[in-house]
């Protein structure tokens, strides 16, 4: 098996690196345009990832407020104020107030106010106590503005995302020839996790590993099942890299593949193929499901593929646009979607064949490069 893939000696263990201060600067500024389309007062956001995505600032307790005409503030408490002054010397950075003067403090900030966004995550205690502390303001949830904002990666992420790719490609074809019969896949999934930590920051969801019929639980957690040679063998794994997620699925097999094994995989292996050539600029996200789904229809296996085809990666391992049937979004380039066909057959055998994908201005890079067809 020849990739492209980086060797482990390009590799060594880093923590992640921020993306230059320009990009976060140039998001910020998408933001305030936002807020002055919506007719908002201001934005109010408090997960963790979305403040990231616009400030380059991790913090399990941080606060951002954008305005239309004020500058931005970032508020978080007295661990992490030194960390967001020093990593975005151009945010404005506070002290978040105590719990306690929570409704006061918010009150002489927007005094005036009457319609505030929020990212539409918020538990229903949270979002109670804004709504008691400023009863008179109307909260838009902007979740959906957010996630649009998202789906198109500009270039600096796009490279981000193919390292994350490049290195989920190296973690698995470095496996592969020192894998060893008799592991169960629990252990499987602790090497996997190992290789993933030194070449990256850990796994960007949690490994999924599956030995012969396990394969048809599209989510099955890892047991004591063991793995031996003539059995099916389903990975679905992805590193994070600079904050920037990957996500692939293989199925191997170690000596000659069960005839039912070899006709799953060419059926799901075609319509993986098929989805892949369709995607390009103005395509409808419905339609690109609908081939792959047509191609294992067609093979008398719909109902075995239950799942939609493909979802955005980005910061978030599920992020917009989604190959869905019901999704309507029209694909632009810089969008990265994966492909995850797949047929499951309770109790008998599953296979699952996921690529990343990138939108261009003429049809699609495929980012993934592993081989499907791992029978060795």
């Amino acid at each position: 098996m020849k990739t492209d893939a980086p060797s482990f000696e390009e590799f060594g263990p880093r923590p992640a690196q921020n993306l230059p201060a320009s990009e976060y600067q140039a998001r910020m500024k998408r933001l305030v345009k936002l807020v002055k389309r919506l007719k908002l007062d201001a934005v109010l956001f408090f997960d963790e990832l979305t403040n990231y995505y616009f400030t380059g600032l991790s913090s399990d307790n941080g606060v951002l407020e954008v305005r239309a005409k004020d500058e931005p503030v970032y508020r978080t408490d007295f661990r992490y104020l030194v960390m967001a002054k020093r990593v975005a010397p151009w945010l404005k950075s506070e002290a978040l107030w105590r719990p306690k003067d929570e409704a006061a403090v918010l009150e002489g900030i927007f005094e005036g106010a009457r319609r505030i966004g929020y990212e539409g995550s918020l538990s229903a205690a949270r979002y109670k106590s804004l709504e008691g502390a400023l009863p008179s303001v109307e909260w838009v949830d902007v979740r959906s503005h957010l996630l649009a904002l998202r789906a198109v990666k500009s270039p600096a992420e796009q490279q981000a995302i193919r390292k994350a790719v490049a290195y989920n490609d190296a973690v698995l074809q470095s496996w592969i020839p020192h894998r060893k019969e008799g592991e169960t896949e629990w252990e499987i999934r602790t090497r996997l996790r190992g290789l993933m930590d030194y070449v990256g920051q850990g796994e960007a969801f949690d490994t999924i590993v599956c030995v012969g019929k396990n394969g048809a639980e599209c989510h099955h957690e890892p047991d004591e099942t063991v793995y031996t040679k003539g059995k099916p063998l389903l990975i679905d794994m992805g590193v994070k890299v600079d904050h920037y997620c990957s996500d692939m699925t293989r199925c191997l097999c170690w000596g000659k593949p069960a005839k039912l094994f070899l006709e799953l995989h060419r059926i799901v292996h075609e319509a993986n193929r098929a989805a892949i050539a369709a995607v390009k600029p103005g395509a409808v996200c419905a339609d690109i499901d609908a081939v792959a789904r047509g191609i294992i229809e067609k093979a008398g296996y719909g109902k075995a593929f239950a799942h939609s085809l493909g979802h955005g990666v980005g910061l978030f391992i599920h992020e917009s646009p989604s190959f869905a049937p019901l999704c309507k979004t029209v694909l632009e380039p810089g969008m990265v979607i994966t492909v995850e066909p797949g047929i499951y057959l309770p109790g008998r055998a599953g296979v699952r064949l996921e690529d990343m994908v990138l939108v261009t201005k003429t049809g699609c890079e495929v980012l993934t490069q592993t081989p499907h067809d791992l029978f060795v």
